[in-house]
């Protein structure tokens, strides 16, 4: 099974596995509840935050490891600005997420982990297809997964329970071929 060679880094951003010294920084942006208002989870408490991180750095060292999640530090300060994930659904499909501290909205940094994400997906996992969901009112993340090249594909009523109601989503998804033709195009420019 193939892996993603850690960290990843995009212009501004540096995608890496957690630490333990991350631990104030992920507080900082999970207790937040505009942060995690489209989330299934949260907002956490420092507790809570504690264990997430230790099964968090626990699923870090599993072999063969099929779920990426990674703090999200800014280059320029170092600092932690989020969340991402990359995970495997099923063999060559893999979904993707983020968040990010609300401090750090509107600066296309969701959209360069996205981006960044999917690339990873193609090139070092050799993924068919990455997928993401999302609250179907949730804008701004649908903003952000089309600017990455996704594509609306379905909506899942009632596609999961999680603090105490039903969540519907939109599913987006981003075909290898999709990609590799943007790809060329954007090399051709």
């Amino acid at each position: 099974m193939r892996t993603l060679t850690l960290p990843l880094r995009s212009a501004r951003l540096e995608l890496r596995d957690f630490t333990r010294a991350d631990l104030d920084g992920i507080v900082a942006y999970s207790c937040d509840p505009r942060v995690t208002r489209y989330l299934f989870f949260g907002p956490r408490d420092a507790q809570s935050t504690a264990e997430y991180l230790d099964a968090l750095l626990e699923s870090q060292v599993e072999r063969p490891r099929t779920r990426f999640e990674l703090a999200v530090q800014e280059l320029g300060s170092g600092c932690l600005i989020g969340a991402c994930d990359l995970s495997m659904i099923e063999r060559g499909v893999y979904d993707l997420g983020y968040m990010l501290g609300s401090a750090h909205w509107g600066q296309g940094y969701a959209t360069e982990i996205a981006h960044t994400l999917a690339a990873a997906a193609f090139r070092e996992l050799r993924a068919d297809r990455v997928i993401s969901t999302v609250d179907v009112n949730n804008s701004a993340s649908i903003r952000v997964l089309e600017k990455a090249g996704m594509r609306w594909e379905a909506v899942f009523r009632k596609h999961r329970r999680a603090k105490n109601r039903w969540w519907d989503c939109h599913l987006y998804t981003l075909p290898r071929e999709v990609w590799e033709s943007e790809q060329a195009q954007a090399a051709g420019r």
